[in-house]
Formats: C-alpha cells, sequence, structure tokens
C-alpha cells in the first residue's frame, strides 16, 4: 500500500489537504466524506482494509477541518461560501479522482455531516460517481427540529461508539471535538444541504446506509426513513442494515471487522473491477 498526501485550490483559493491509500493494481475507488469536528485521518485503518481489499481510497479534510482549516481560516470557518463551498470541494476532489484514476469505479462514503454533503452532492452531481455509501446518517426533513447528540448522563463523546479507546482517541484529538472552542460564526447551511430534489439522482445510483441501532443522529428509524425515501424516488437498488446497540461512528464501533466485511462484500458486488 502506497500512501500520498496532495493538495488542490478550490474556486476561492482555499487549499484543500488529501491523501491517497492505495494498493498497486487498484480495482476501484472509495471517496471519503468525513464528518463535522473530525478529519481525514481518522480514516485511515478503514482505508488500509479497504487497500488490502483492492481499493484506492481518498480522503480530504473539508473546509474548516483537519489541515485545511489549520493552514487556512481555522477550525470551523468553512469559508466565503459556507456549506455550499464545501460540497464545491467535495466535487472537485472527485473530478481530481477521475483525472488521477481514470477508467476506475468511484464511490463515494459519507459519513454523519459528510453523510449529509454526500445527499446534497447527489442531487447535483450524482452522475459523477459510481456507487454511494452513507454512515452515521439520517433523512433530514426541512424544518425538523435538531436532536443533542449527547444522551443524557452519558460522557461528552460517548455517543460516538462503544469502544472507550475510540472515544478516548477522539477526546484527545486537537482536531476533533472543536465545536466546544470559539470559533468564527458561520452560517451551518442547513437549508442548503436540504436543497435539491431525491427524483434527480440518477435512478440507477447503488446506494448502501449503515447506522448503529443506537446512534443518535438517526439510528433505525432515521436511516430506514432515508432508505425508503430514496426508494419512493426511484432509486431501484437501495440497501440499509442497522447493527443492534451500535452508535455513530460504526467503523470505530466494537463491531468494526463486521461492518468493514459489510461494506466490502457491497463494493465487490457493486463496482465493476478496474485492472485485473
Amino acid at each position: 500500500m502506497t500512501e500520498d498526501e496532495w493538495v488542490l485550490t478550490d474556486a476561492d483559493g482555499i487549499e484543500v489537504f488529501g491523501t491517497r491509500w492505495a494498493p498497486a493494481r487498484p480495482k476501484a475507488v472509495v471517496q471519503i466524506s468525513h464528518g463535522w469536528a473530525e478529519h481525514r485521518r481518522r480514516y485511515a485503518r478503514l482505508a488500509a482494509e479497504l487497500c488490502d481489499s483492492g481499493y484506492a481510497v481518498w480522503a480530504d479534510d473539508h473546509l474548516g477541518h483537519g489541515e485545511t482549516g489549520a493552514h487556512g481560516a481555522g477550525l470551523g470557518d468553512l469559508g466565503p461560501r459556507g456549506m455550499e463551498g464545501v460540497v464545491a470541494a467535495v466535487l472537485d476532489v472527485t473530478r481530481r479522482i477521475r483525472k488521477d484514476d481514470p477508467g476506475l469505479p468511484l464511490c463515494l462514503v459519507g459519513h454523519s455531516w459528510g453523510s449529509f454533503i454526500a445527499q446534497r452532492f447527489v442531487r447535483g452531481w450524482g452522475a459523477e460517481i459510481d456507487a454511494l455509501v452513507l454512515t452515521g446518517t439520517t433523512r433530514r426533513e426541512p424544518g425538523a427540529p435538531r436532536r443533542s447528540p449527547a444522551p443524557e448522563g452519558a460522557g461528552r463523546y460517548e455517543w460516538l461508539s462503544r469502544d472507550p479507546d475510540e472515544v478516548a482517541a477522539y477526546d484527545a484529538d486537537p482536531w476533533c471535538g472543536f465545536e466546544n472552542l470559539t470559533v468564527r460564526p458561520v452560517d451551518p447551511g442547513r437549508a442548503y444541504l436540504e436543497e435539491g430534489r431525491d427524483d434527480a439522482i440518477p435512478k440507477r445510483l447503488p446506494v448502501l446506509i449503515l447506522n448503529g441501532s443506537e446512534d443518535v443522529v438517526g439510528g433505525e428509524q432515521g436511516g430506514r426513513r432515508l432508505a425508503d425515501a430514496y426508494g419512493a424516488a426511484g432509486l431501484d437498488d437501495v440497501t440499509f442494515i442497522a447493527y443492534p446497540g451500535g452508535r455513530h461512528e460504526v467503523f470505530n464501533e466494537t463491531n468494526r471487522a463486521e461492518v468493514t466485511a459489510d461494506l466490502v462484500s457491497w463494493l465487490d458486488a457493486h463496482l465493476s473491477t478496474g485492472p485485473p
């Protein structure tokens, strides 16, 4: 496996930092869209496991996050266009992948906030990818009240995973959890992420949704609601899996080996292979 760093500059002149992990001869590509108050390097273990299965993995630090935020205007600052700029930068990465890994099928994997970015992305640019995976996600209806992620009586980040080591690692990471710091206010852009219609998504786009049943962001109910909405929009290949007792970060959960195996099995079934 190789690990290469890259940088691209978006339309606003912001440098977006990323990593490409890849086996010698990848058969397809996975693009990761990370969640709020985290960064791409938290997916290094998943990237290594996907490389072992023949997949190249690209991940960027979204605007206001990780190296992109630290080298730019600061963590939590999404730039002059807010969420619109965030989604546009994700599209820039997709098009960079198509240029640098030509001819390979491409799956976009979005987690949490990254899944909402991905939901918005496929309403406008679904034809740019070949498959979609959403984790820690839900169907967000316009005007619906937000839910607090922290269960009453739980530790600050225990809602993320049942694995205490993963919770501790998140808490200790200086590029995670910065919603608790004082940052320059930005428009969260929720309306932008909810713009558009699901019937604009290409009907041939296969979708996999993976949620922990006890995830306070969506859980089993929210994940199934999203799957049903995509089915109602005419998508003909939508799969939803709820993991009993699982919390928000399915790739950092106690059953992460099962989750990763399910992801690889689905990718193998839905992405035609590239070079042998």
